[in-house]
């Protein structure tokens, strides 16, 4: 994955939750502004945002600071934290000044991005001779797969819990 790629996903999904924002607040997508969880989903939501900030945030911003010396690690989890912060700050920023249910949509975007990139930076570690010991190959593996394995089932979530509750 490059900076560019990135960028770019960064412009469309903008791009793509003011056309959604937009033709929601004129009426012609049937989204709700508010998002309507019930009590357990409410509460199932506070905990998987703990989850999420300490294996989505924090484990790979530990893993990015241990291995900051080898420049394929630093971009891989660099261009992940990126677009991580980029969709948190999104997030607040929709949420606040435009209607709170956006935030569904910029996070299905998000983690379908971030779902997509986790799986080829795992198959490009696969394809490529690090330069690091064996040992930490498989650390840093095994963060890859935690990661996917959380965001999918992030994307999961969204799409069985979130959408119903703006639909």
């Amino acid at each position: 994955m490059t900076w560019k790629t990135a960028f770019l996903f960064m412009v469309l999904a903008t791009l793509v939750v003011i056309l959604v924002g937009w033709l929601t607040s004129i009426g012609i997508l049937p989204i709700s502004q508010m998002i309507n969880y019930s009590d357990a989903g409410l509460r199932f939501i506070r905990v998987w945002i703990l989850l999420a900030i300490a294996i989505g945030l924090i484990v790979p911003t530990i893993t990015f600071v241990i291995w900051f010396k080898y420049p394929e690690i630093c971009k891989i989890f660099g261009l992940y934290l990126l677009v991580l912060i980029i969709q948190i700050v999104t997030e607040q920023i929709v949420s606040k000044v435009w209607f709170p249910s956006l935030v569904v949509v910029i996070g299905t975007l998000y983690t379908a991005f971030r779902v997509w990139q986790l799986w080829h930076e795992q198959q490009f570690i696969k394809s490529t001779d690090f330069v690091v010991e064996r040992g930490n190959f498989r650390i840093i593996s095994n963060v890859l797969w935690l990661l996917l394995l959380f965001w999918s089932s992030n994307l999961i979530m969204l799409l069985t819990l979130s959408w119903p509750s703006i639909l």
